[in-house]
């Protein structure tokens, strides 16, 4: 079942709204056996690109570590490391479920978007670059409009405010999201152990 969704970034009720469905998302494709990864992909080179990393810090800060995310200010996600740093996960002995977080650009009434889509993304795509597909979700924000050639100038000259705005917002709901999951885990039944 899908859990597709789009939501205005300056709707207060978009953290909570994001939050429970990227939780059902998370459930949905195995969150409760597996561990959970957020590939917040991006770089703080370029202040539209840098929505993942800033999503990236804030997960940090709320107390996730390493082992659930890939890409920070300090240590971005980008198109140089993403095949190292994303190939191990889908070759590991438990794969996570994989948030993929990334700036997006549309059409300018989308701009402030934030979107949750099932079966990940494929960063770099829009600005022409070649990249893997990466993650089982994807949650995407439309930090800009999309202007074909000129793409990559329209990312550097975003403003950093809205990539600020959309980045908490994510980071909010992510973080709500994985403590909803937490509570499932909980409330879930024990499992019967089989006899030998």
């Amino acid at each position: 079942m899908p859990y597709n969704i789009d939501v205005s970034g300056d709707d207060p009720a978009a953290p909570q709204t994001l939050a429970s469905s990227l939780a059902r998302a998370l459930v949905a494709h195995g969150a409760l056996e597996r561990p959970v990864v957020f590939a917040c992909i991006g770089t703080d080179r370029s202040t539209g690109d840098a929505l993942g990393p800033l999503v990236g810090q804030w997960l940090v800060r709320s107390g996730y570590g390493e082992a659930h995310v890939l890409g920070t200010l300090e240590h971005p996600l980008h198109a140089l490391n993403l095949r190292d740093r994303i190939g191990p996960l889908a070759s590991s002995l438990d794969p996570p479920v994989v948030v993929a977080v990334d700036a997006a650009l549309g059409p300018r009434e989308s701009i402030g978007m934030i979107s949750l889509r099932t079966g990940g993304l494929r960063p770099g795509h829009g600005v022409g670059k070649s990249l893997p597909y990466v993650g089982d979700l994807a949650i995407t924000a439309t930090v800009n409009i999309a202007s074909g050639a000129y793409d990559a100038h329209v990312l550097q000259s975003t403003r950093l405010f809205l990539v600020q705005a959309l980045a908490k917002t994510i980071g909010v709901a992510c973080c709500e999201a994985m403590s909803l999951t937490d509570r499932c885990l909980i409330a879930a039944p024990p499992r019967t152990l089989l006899a030998a």
